[in-house]
C-alpha cells in the first residue's frame, strides 16, 4: 500500500533534480533574476553570463568596464570630435534605449559573425607630430595676454547679451516699440552702441587711439625705410579690418592669418624670383611678442621638418630686434622654390562647396550621424536652451597643393583667414557662423601630410594665440583611417579603434550580429571620409554646450551600426560608391 512514508524518498529525489537543473540552466538563471537584465559576453564563450545592475553607473571611457552603463559619467575633454553628440534620438535615428529585460529565450550561443566585407585596413598607427612653443607657459602670465583674454570674455558676454535681449521674440516691450514706430523705447539700441565702443576700443577716445597708432606706424616704418621702399615690409592692423558689421574682429586671429599669408606670399614670389637669403618683415602692432614668437616657433618647426625631407626652399622667422614699439617678424627665405605643376587640375570653389554640401546632407543630416546638424546651410539645432544659437555653416576652398614647396603655407593662410572671418562674424545673427568646412582638394592624395604636419600646426596655432576656449579644429579626408590606439594622433581625430570596439561591445544588442575589427574601423573611418580633404572648425562654446547631453558611446555605436551593421547597415560598397558620386558632382 502507498503511504506517505514511502513517498518521502521520491519527493527528495525530485527536489534534488530540480536543484541541479536550476544550477545549470541559463533560463532558470534568468527567471531567478527577472528584475535585472542578463547580458551574454561576446568574447565567444557562450556559457559566460553575468548580471548587470542598472542602478550602478560605469565610466564608458574606461577599457576595463565590462557592463553596459545606463548612466554615463561626464568627462570634459578638448574638442576632438566633429560630432556634437546627444543621448536623445532624432527623427532620423532609432531609439538607443536598452530594453528593461532581454528575451526569455537564451540559447547560450551568440550570433555568428559573417565574414568581414572590408578588403583592407581602416586603422593605422599615427605618427605623432608635436610642436613645442617657447612661450606657451610664459604667455599665460603675460600682462598683455591677460588683457587680451579679458577682452575676449567681455566681447563674448556682451555679444550674448545683445543677441539674447535684442532678438527675443516674446519681448513685449520691443514688439510694442516697433509697432508704435518709436525706436527710442527700444533699450537695446543703447546697449548695442555701448558694445561697439567696447569692441572697438579700450578707451572712450577712439580718435586719440587712432592718432597714437598712426604715430607708432610712422616711427616703425622709419626704422625699416629701405624695406618699405623695396616692398619687403608689411603692416597689418585689425583696426583697418574692423567695421560696424564685424565688431568682433580679434587681434590675435588677424595676426595669425597675416603671418601665414606673408609666408605663403614669400613662397609665391620666390617661384618667379630665384634669389637666396632674402628677408621680409611683418609688423603686428596689436598682438603680443609672446604670440608672435609662438607663430615663429610653428613655422621654424615645419622648416626643420621640411629640411629633413630635402625640400628645395625653406623659410624661417624670428622677432626682429630693431623694433621696440611693436612686434616685427623677420622672415628669411633660402633656396629656390619648386614650381607647382601646371597640368594638375583642381575642382573650383563652387565645385567643392556643392560636393561638400551633398556629403553633409547625406551623412550628417539624412543618416543622422551628427544630431545637431539638420541642414547643409546651418548647424547647432537643438542647443538653443543651452545658449547656443543656430548659425551658418561657412564653406571655404583652398587651392593649396601637397606637392611643391608652398602647399602647407598656403593652406595655413587660407585656414586662418577663414577662422578669423568666423570669429569676426560672431556666433549668431544673419551673418553669424557656427562652423567652417574648408576643402583643400590638393591634399586628397596625401593623407599622411594632411593628418600629420598640417593638423599638428593647426593645433599648435590654436595654442599659440591662446584660443583653446574659443575654437577647435577637426580632421576629415577622403582616405581617412582611424587611430589603432598604439599612438596618440593629437586632437581633432576620430576615437581610437579600441575605444570604438569598447563602445560597440557595450551598447550593441546581444541579438546583433557582431562586427569584425576592420568593420568597426570602417564604421569610424567613414564618419570622417569627405569628398575632399577638409578642415572643420567648431566653436568651443558649441561643443561645451553639447557636453551636457553627450552619450558618446551610444552615438558612435549607433553610427557604426547604421554605416556598417550587417542587419540593415549601409555597407562598405554603397558607402564607397556614395562618396565617389559626391566627388563627381
Amino acid at each position: 500500500r502507498f503511504t506517505m512514508a514511502s513517498a518521502v524518498p521520491f519527493l527528495v529525489a525530485i527536489l534534488l533534480l530540480q536543484s541541479c537543473i536550476a544550477l545549470i540552466s541559463p533560463t532558470r538563471c534568468f527567471q531567478h533574476h527577472h528584475d535585472r537584465p542578463v547580458v551574454i559576453s561576446k568574447c565567444r564563450q557562450p556559457t559566460q553570463i553575468y548580471v548587470v545592475d542598472p542602478t550602478k553607473t560605469t565610466d564608458t571611457d574606461s577599457p576595463s568596464s565590462s557592463s553596459p552603463p545606463t548612466q554615463q559619467k561626464r568627462r570634459r575633454r578638448k574638442a576632438d570630435s566633429f560630432f556634437l553628440t546627444s543621448s536623445q534620438s532624432t527623427n532620423n535615428e532609432p531609439s538607443l534605449e536598452q530594453p528593461a529585460a532581454i528575451t526569455t529565450f537564451i540559447t547560450g550561443k551568440p550570433p555568428e559573425a559573417k565574414q568581414s566585407e572590408c578588403p583592407f585596413e581602416f586603422a593605422t598607427t599615427f605618427k605623432r607630430y608635436r610642436v613645442n612653443l617657447s612661450n606657451d607657459k610664459n604667455a599665460n602670465n603675460d600682462p598683455e595676454s591677460e588683457k587680451r583674454r579679458s577682452r575676449r570674455v567681455q566681447r563674448g558676454v556682451i555679444n550674448k547679451l545683445v543677441n539674447n535681449l535684442g532678438t527675443k521674440r516674446g519681448d513685449k516691450s520691443v514688439n510694442n516699440s516697433k509697432e508704435s514706430g518709436d525706436e527710442r523705447k527700444n533699450p537695446w539700441g543703447v546697449v548695442s552702441g555701448l558694445v561697439q565702443g567696447v569692441f572697438q576700443s579700450d578707451s572712450t577716445d577712439t580718435t586719440n587711439r587712432d592718432s597714437s597708432n598712426n604715430k607708432v606706424r610712422k616711427s616703425t616704418e622709419a626704422v625699416y625705410a629701405s624695406e618699405v621702399k623695396e616692398g619687403l615690409f608689411r603692416w597689418v592692423s585689425s583696426a583697418e579690418i574692423m567695421t560696424e558689421s564685424s565688431p568682433l574682429v580679434d587681434e590675435d586671429f588677424v595676426a595669425a592669418a597675416a603671418f601665414w599669408r606673408m609666408a605663403s606670399d614669400i613662397i609665391a614670389q620666390q617661384q618667379h624670383q630665384q634669389q637666396n637669403e632674402k628677408k621680409w618683415y611683418l609688423a603686428l602692432p596689436e598682438t603680443t611678442a609672446a604670440v608672435a614668437s609662438n607663430l615663429c616657433d610653428i613655422l621654424n618647426w615645419y622648416a626643420d621638418l621640411d629640411t629633413k625631407e630635402d625640400a628645395s626652399m625653406h623659410i624661417v622667422a624670428q622677432l626682429d630686434s630693431r623694433s621696440s614699439d611693436v612686434p616685427v617678424i623677420q622672415f628669411t627665405a633660402s633656396g629656390n622654390s619648386q614650381q607647382q605643376p601646371n597640368n594638375y587640375s583642381l575642382p573650383s570653389a563652387a565645385d567643392t562647396e556643392r560636393q561638400t554640401k551633398a556629403w553633409v546632407t547625406r551623412l550628417l543630416v539624412e543618416l543622422g550621424v551628427c544630431p545637431f546638424t539638420k541642414s547643409s546651410q546651418k548647424s547647432g539645432q537643438g542647443l538653443g536652451d543651452q545658449g547656443v544659437p543656430v548659425a551658418n555653416i561657412m564653406y571655404r576652398h583652398s587651392d593649396a597643393l601637397s606637392r611643391g614647396d608652398g602647399g602647407v603655407y598656403l593652406i595655413m593662410a587660407d585656414a586662418w583667414e577663414a577662422i578669423s572671418d568666423m570669429v569676426a562674424a560672431g556666433p549668431s545673427g544673419k551673418r553669424g557662423v557656427s562652423s567652417i568646412l574648408l576643402s583643400a582638394p590638393g591634399f586628397d592624395e596625401d593623407f599622411a601630410v594632411w593628418a600629420g604636419p598640417v593638423f599638428a600646426m593647426l593645433e599648435a596655432g590654436v595654442s599659440a594665440i591662446q584660443a583653446e576656449e574659443m575654437i577647435g579644429v577637426v580632421c576629415f579626408h577622403p582616405r581617412y583611417v582611424v587611430p589603432d590606439g598604439k599612438s596618440w594622433p593629437g586632437f581633432g581625430h576620430m576615437h581610437s579603434l579600441p575605444r570604438l570596439k569598447n563602445w560597440y561591445s557595450q551598447y550593441s544588442s546581444i541579438s546583433t550580429i557582431p562586427l569584425e575589427d576592420d568593420e568597426i574601423a570602417a564604421g569610424g573611418a567613414f564618419q570622417r571620409r569627405t569628398p575632399h580633404a577638409v578642415i572643420n572648425v567648431l566653436r568651443a562654446e558649441q561643443l561645451e554646450a553639447a557636453e551636457g547631453r553627450r552619450s558618446t558611446g551610444e552615438l558612435y555605436e549607433r553610427n557604426i551600426r547604421v554605416l556598417m551593421g550587417k542587419e540593415g547597415g549601409i555597407g562598405l560598397e554603397k558607402l564607397t560608391d556614395d562618396l565617389r558620386l559626391e566627388q563627381e558632382i
